[in-house]
């Protein structure tokens, strides 16, 4: 049975621009609320995954339940527990971002509460609301682990989550539910396995390197000779060239990363702030890829630094956390040299810039796992680069080069790999793309020299002029 809400609409006697339009509000009819009051509970319940999140001190997500087997294709039923710790009075709407951990896919699961009947405006301190909702499961959702992100929106503003209990790290984060298992059509409880991104980081001596200047602008010859790792966008990021190249010495390992970017702007300056909240280029290490002992590097646009070395997975240690970040990024890597050049103006809305470009010399006996060994050609590094673009106020764009880690990008195990390889020839002569154009032009020539004269212009039609003859008339 469908059911209608009738709308009631307070209209102002007169409106300016700097009056604020009040929303409209639902009238319920006497059988709705009815319906209503059976799921305003008397007792907290004991759900099946329990969350505690608290939103603003307004409203808590105690925890929920959900119908099981999750399979895609097929219909099931997540019930949300809510707690009003506040009358609340305001009309915000709930989100859920359904994310597969498998690859990139979201299915959006945002609702008004009990059936689009009670919405948070009418909610009383201490109601307890069980709030039911029916879904289908996209047919094409991945087969594997996935996790619900959870909070509440209103326009462009969202609710800040006031205690600590795991959220995304983004400036209007996200709480992170617990995670979930989607099955195939049929029951298929399996996905093939993806594969890791590769990257071969060449070597070379710091004699064969020279003199090389880390000034941000990846001008040196040597960059034209080496292979990018390219960064794809997360869900609706927009596609934006950006990308990063690696070689390593005896004693150092060098970077240089290319990102396009219409608006580049920081403000934080401080070493170890928490860059991740603005522009940011992050560079996530673990040599030996155990998820234990290994190193966070962060850079801006200001160039500002955060570095961190966590003993084990974030999340996992003790203390909340933040708690974890405050002690991991009391370590400094010593002896980093960064750079970064701004195609355009940074901090000015009034333009439109290009791109940035970082360069950065990493010593490798400072970093976490490779202070008593030298890299040898074959070994493997379990390696992630995650990029930041936020173009306006309340939009970030995310970019990754393993996008397999969702929502906790300390998923070590779910990093590419990269591979020390032969070593960089830094004798062998650059060829750009505009030399072998033109190489191939010169070939072209050599088999059919006629092609030469295709592109000349034609020349132009001349008139035939006779000569006159002495008494003016027209010669025959």
């Amino acid at each position: 049975m469908t059911r209608t809400l009738t709308i009631l609409i307070a209209t102002a006697a007169a409106l300016t621009a700097c009056q604020e339009v009040e929303q409209p509000k639902t009238v319920l009819t006497q059988e709705q609320w009815n319906e209503v009051k059976q799921y305003i509970l008397e007792e907290p319940p004991e759900p099946q995954f329990k969350v505690g999140a608290n939103f603003d001190g307004k409203i808590e997500l105690i925890g929920f339940d959900v119908e099981e087997p999750v399979e895609a294709g097929k219909k099931t039923t997540f019930t949300w527990y809510w707690r009003a710790l506040s009358d609340i009075g305001e009309n915000w709407k709930v989100f859920i971002h359904f994310d597969s951990a498998v690859k990139p896919f979201r299915q959006n699961l945002d609702h008004v509460p009990v059936r689009d009947m009670y919405d948070t405006s009418r909610w009383k301190k201490g109601q307890v609301i069980k709030d039911v909702q029916e879904v289908v499961i996209q047919p094409n959702f991945p087969v594997g682990k996935a996790t619900p992100y959870i909070g509440f929106f209103r326009g462009e503003s969202r609710l800040p989550i006031s205690n600590d209990v795991p959220k995304t790290e983004e400036p209007q984060p996200r709480v992170i539910g617990p995670t979930l298992m989607v099955r195939g059509p049929g029951g298929k409880t399996t996905a093939p396995a993806a594969e890791k991104p590769r990257y071969e980081i060449r070597t070379t001596t710091e004699a064969e390197l020279g003199e090389l200047k880390i000034d941000g602008k990846i001008d040196e010859a040597m960059w034209a000779k080496i292979q990018p790792l390219r960064l794809t966008p997360f869900g609706t990021a927009e596609p934006q060239t950006t990308w990063v190249k690696m070689v390593v010495t005896e004693k150092s390992l060098i970077l240089a990363a290319h990102m396009d970017d219409k608006h580049v702007w920081g403000t934080l300056e401080n070493r170890d702030d928490e860059t991740w909240r603005e522009e940011v280029l992050e560079v996530f290490l673990d040599p030996d890829g155990d998820g234990k002992d290994y190193m966070e590097l962060q850079i801006t646009p200001l160039n500002t630094i955060f570095d961190a070395r966590f003993a084990t997975r974030l999340g996992t240690g003790d203390g909340t956390r933040m708690d974890q970040i405050n002690i991991a990024k009391k370590w400094n890597l010593e002896g980093l040299e960064s750079a970064v050049h701004v195609e355009g103006t940074l901090n000015d809305d009034s333009d439109q810039d290009q791109s940035w470009s970082v360069e950065m010399r990493l010593p490798l006996d400072k970093i976490p796992g490779l202070e008593a060994r030298k890299p040898q050609t074959g070994d493997e590094w379990a390696l992630n680069f995650y990029r930041f673009d936020r173009p306006q106020d309340g939009v970030t764009w995310a970019y990754a080069w393993s996008t397999a880690p969702r929502g906790d990008f300390h998923q070590v195990d779910k990093f590419g790999v990269g591979v020390i390889t032969a070593e960089l020839d830094l004798k062998r002569p650059v060829v750009t793309p505009e030399m072998l154009k033109q190489m191939r032009k010169n070939i072209d020539l050599k088999v059919r020299p006629e092609l030469k004269n295709l592109n000349a212009p034609k020349p132009s039609a001349v008139p035939t002029v006779r000569p006159q003859n002495s008494t003016g008339s027209q010669g025959e």
